[in-house]
């Protein structure tokens, strides 16, 4: 879509143009998503990662936002979290699906049952229709005040200042983790972190883009294994409360299953992470912003 094939700033724009010039294709894809036609599923997926995309465009540019940050991020949020329980009962079906991959037979066919008449029910049984139509509205507002966003300060502060905040968090997140690397919810907020890492690197890719798409790889890489592993937590903690009619046998199965594919994932991020996370804060945001005040046409100029 084209919200995706958008999503980076352009070296010969000013900053501010290249903000709301971003925003509006999220927005305006987002939009098209909610009103469009076909499968509903996809088309909640496409609204959530949307706004994530939104929020990290929003937290790079936040040192020249200003006060209007926290409000632009709570609205997005807020919009996501219209649909987040749908999104969850379609994790937990796909989290199966892929279980059942692994195990080579049909052992958790009565849990892929489950989650998925568990899935149908919410999205006929839910306000769907009336919770679309208020993302929209909301949506549109955002849109209109996204159009006049202001940005103060040079680029090279305010992109720094983005990177730092951002990226210094996951360095901060990865170290808590490595000290108790069983804990869910730190790796959870690990995760979260360095999907707006890998946010930030996207949307300066033009800067130097081999270099750029080397780092965005791995970080998609490292992300991707965070977010696995936390929807194989997300399925655990569902089948510990569901129903005790489903087969013990396919939940140990399950868990099993899960147990292990968990700590391969862990495994994976925590050596990917030290490939990514290990130079410190202040010179990764000097060296990234470097790039792209050095990037042809940029230069060092105001944000707007």
């Amino acid at each position: 879509m084209t919200g995706d094939m958008t999503y980076h700033f352009k070296p010969d724009l000013p900053l501010t143009e290249n903000l709301r010039r971003v925003a509006d294709d999220q927005i305006g894809a987002a939009l098209e998503s909610l009103t469009g036609e076909g499968e509903l599923e996809p088309r909640v997926h496409d609204v959530r990662k949307r706004m994530k995309k939104l929020r990290g465009l929003i937290r790079l540019v936040r040192p020249g936002l200003g006060k209007q940050y926290k409000a632009e991020n709570r609205e997005f949020r807020d919009i996501a979290r219209l649909f987040s329980d749908l999104r969850d009962a379609q994790v937990l079906t796909q989290t199966l699906g892929g279980l059942a991959e692994k195990a080579g037979d049909d052992s958790l066919a009565p849990l892929i049952a489950w989650s998925t008449e568990r899935r149908d029910a919410m999205l006929h049984e839910h306000d769907l229709p009336g919770r679309i139509e208020e993302a929209a509205t909301r949506l549109e507002d955002a849109r209109k005040r996204a159009s006049a966003w202001p940005v103060e300060g040079t680029s090279h502060e305010v992109i720094a200042g983005g990177l730092k905040k951002t990226y210094g968090r996951a360095r901060k997140c990865w170290r808590k983790a490595g000290r108790d690397p069983g804990d869910a919810e730190l790796l959870h907020e690990w995760r979260k972190r360095v999907k707006y890492h890998w946010y930030h690197c996207r949307l300066l890719r033009e800067a130097w883009p081999e270099t750029m798409h080397a780092r965005i790889d791995t970080l998609d890489e490292l992300s991707g294994a965070l977010g696995d592993d936390h929807d194989l937590v997300v399925l655990r903690a569902a089948l510990d409360e569901a129903s005790d009619d489903l087969p013990k046998k396919a939940r140990k199965r399950a868990e099993e299953l899960a147990a292990e594919e968990s700590g391969a994932l862990r495994e994976r991020a925590f050596g990917l992470a030290a490939q990514m996370l290990g130079e410190k804060k202040g010179q990764l945001a000097d060296r990234l912003a470097g790039y792209w005040i050095s990037a042809p046409t940029a230069g060092d100029r105001k944000a707007g």
